[in-house]
Parts: C-alpha cells; structure tokens; sequence
C-alpha cells in the first residue's frame, strides 16, 4: 500500500471511530422514548337515567394515551427530563387533558423538582393502596373520585419536588399557582405526601388543599362533580378543599392486601352554572383490596369500598379478571355493584347517574402497551 493510500485509510478509520465513539456518547447521554397505550372494549350499564346502557368504551382501566419521555444527562449526578402525554378516545377520537406534561431537573442525591401539568400527592402517596390507582382502574374509582384516587384532575400551573429514596422512605410537595393578578390564593392549590416500603410491607399518606377551585379558568383545578339534592351531579366551584389519605398493603406469595382510608371535604360550594350557594359537603372512604396473581398469566383483584357522604352513603364492591396474552397485550372483565342511600345518587365512576339507588357495570375490554 502506498503511503498516500496508507494515509487515506488511517484517516477514514479515524474520522470513523471519532463518529462511532461521538454517537455512543450522545446516545448514553441523552434519551426518549416513545409510548402509550390503548385500552378499549364493551360495557353494560343497569340504570343509566331509568334505562339500561351498552356502550362500546375507551379506557374502563388506564384509560388510552401516547406518551413521549426523555432525559439529558448534565454530568456530576444531575440531569434534566420531560413528559410529555396526551389522552384521547378510542371511540371518538376526541383529546383528552388528563394526562401531565412537565419538565424539570434532577440528581441522584437531591431529588427532582419538575414544573408543568402534573398529578399531585394524593395520587403519588396514596392512591397506589386504592385499587383504582392499582390493578382495578377507572370504574373502581370512590364515588365521584372525591379523594382524586383516580386523578380525575391534575394540577395546572404547578412546581413539584419528590425526594430520592433514603432506607424505605420517600416523600415530595406540589404547589399550583393561581397565575391570577393580585389574586394569589384563588383556585391556587398545594399537597403534601410520604411513602415508606420495607419488604413486603408498604404505607403511604397524603394531603391535598385547594383555595377557589373553579373560579377561574386558568388556575390550579376546574369544577368538581359533586352530589346535588335530587339523585343528580352537578359541577361546583368550591372555596376550601381539603383531601387526607392514607394507605398500606403487605404481600404475601403473589397475594397482596391493601387497605385505605381518605376524607374529602368542600366548603363554600356554589352551581357553577347556575351561580346558585350549595351545601358543603364531605366524604370518608374506607376501602378493603386484595390482588391475587393465581399463574403468571392471570390475575384477579377485588374491593370493598364504604363511603360515607354528607345527607348519603354508599356501598361499592368489584372484581376484576386479568389475562395476559403477550407481554404488551391483556384482556381482563370486571363487574362493579354500587348501592347509595334513600335520596343520594348511584353513580359509577364515568358513568352518568341511576334514577335508583343502584347501579351495576358488567365489562370486557383489550389493552394493548407499546
């Protein structure tokens, strides 16, 4: 080989390895990854409005998404990240804004603090020993997700910290601005959480206050649904909210048994429509789990959920069969019984009132991850 030629050679082998070992560099500096999923199938409803109800549905468990995510690494521990997730119907196609968009900085030692549209404490701390936030899904939610077990909503306009884990234990903080001028604590919302996991044996507890939830348009929450007076539901803007809760499960050989309580309550409560002063009012949840994975395949789960309201109670069973077809893919059904008292409404999560005091969900559906 001439030396020109030889030359040449050691320069592309160079030029090559300086692109190979460049691209190496900032694939293990750098990530995103692309996901989702869609859930969808069949449902029938015992009293919808005085009439039975069969619908096809979009997300009776996890509801149906895609999702980006990514980080950057920034050297000495640190590094920046993002979320970015957007819900939708498989039924109608229609945009859904239930899902967080954030992004933020972390380290390993420190913690992470993110800022954008984002699940608070409740749902982080508490709501995993509910089965709603676990196996069980949306249908499994308290009467009208009033402890937001099932995040109904997401704190808009928000600043969060979640702690690194140190010996079992964990815990983070939300604040979510009003973005209102000279309006600071209207529809402004803040929580607090902790977590601690040893073995087999886990707990969480959380709060949750909001101050002028729905009296703006751009603040930390909208409306809430809430009981009215004759078996209905109406949106309500509400002065103080104050959400506890707290939870805890132990595993034993592929059974876990979960427990959780919350109180919810909402004072100066106005229509949001109408304008019209409404009664306040609270809820106390009290929720027995179990989650059973009877083949590597299957799993069942079940729930006993009592909920005492304000002028109402209600009594919430459920079960629910998973089965695993591939890594990515499961079909599961699941049955879901709710009796209200005399004058209160029977309403299943998602589902519109019962003119009873009953009402059952039969479901079937297909899941798909990518």
């Amino acid at each position: 080989m001439s030396n020109n030629k030889n030359t040449s050679f050691i320069r592309v082998s160079i030029c090559t390895a300086v692109l190979t070992l460049a691209s190496g560099y900032a694939q293990a500096q750098s990530s995103v990854t692309l996901y989702g999923e869609i859930d969808t199938g069949l449902a029938y409803l015992s009293n919808v409005g005085g009439h039975a109800q069969y619908q096809a549905t979009s997300g009776l468990i996890d509801g149906s998404y895609w999702g980006l995510q990514g980080s950057e690494d920034l050297g000495g521990g640190n590094k920046a990240i993002f979320r970015l997730e957007r819900g939708f119907s498989t039924q109608t196609g229609a945009a859904l804004n239930d899902h967080p968009y954030y992004v933020g900085l972390g380290n390993d030692g420190y913690g992470t603090v993110t800022l954008g549209h984002q699940y608070d404490s409740i749902h982080d701390y508490f709501a995993p020993f509910t089965l709603t936030g676990a196996n069980g899904g949306t249908a499994f939610a308290h009467p009208f997700d009033n402890d937001n077990a099932n995040n109904s909503y997401l704190a808009r306009n928000s600043i969060k910290y979640a702690s690194p884990t140190f010996g079992g234990f964990s815990f983070g903080g939300m604040y979510a601005f009003s973005n209102g001028a000279g309006q600071f604590a209207n529809n402004r919302a803040y929580s607090v959480g902790a977590n601690y996991q040893n073995g087999s044996f886990n707990a969480g507890a959380a709060w949750l206050h909001g101050n002028g939830r729905g009296n703006t348009a751009g603040g930390a929450y909208d409306t809430v649904a809430l009981p009215g007076v004759n078996r209905d539901v109406f949106q309500a803007s509400v002065q103080t909210q104050n959400t506890y809760g707290v939870g805890a499960s132990y595993a034993i050989s592929g059974f876990t048994l979960g427990a959780a309580w919350s109180r919810s309550t909402y004072s100066g409560v106005s229509n949001a429509d109408s304008g019209a002063a409404a009664p306040s009012v609270g809820f106390s949840n009290y929720e027995v789990n179990g989650v059973y994975q009877l083949t590597p395949t299957v799993s069942l789960a079940g729930m006993y959920t009592y909920t005492k309201g304000s002028g109402g109670h209600w009594h919430q069973g459920a079960l629910q069969a998973d089965y695993q077809l591939s890594k990515r893919t499961d079909t599961y059904v699941e049955a879901l019984y709710q009796r209200a008292s005399s004058g209160a409404p029977a309403v299943i999560n998602t589902a519109a009132p019962s003119t009873g005091s009953n009402q059952l969900l039969i479901a079937a559906g297909i899941r798909h991850r990518f």
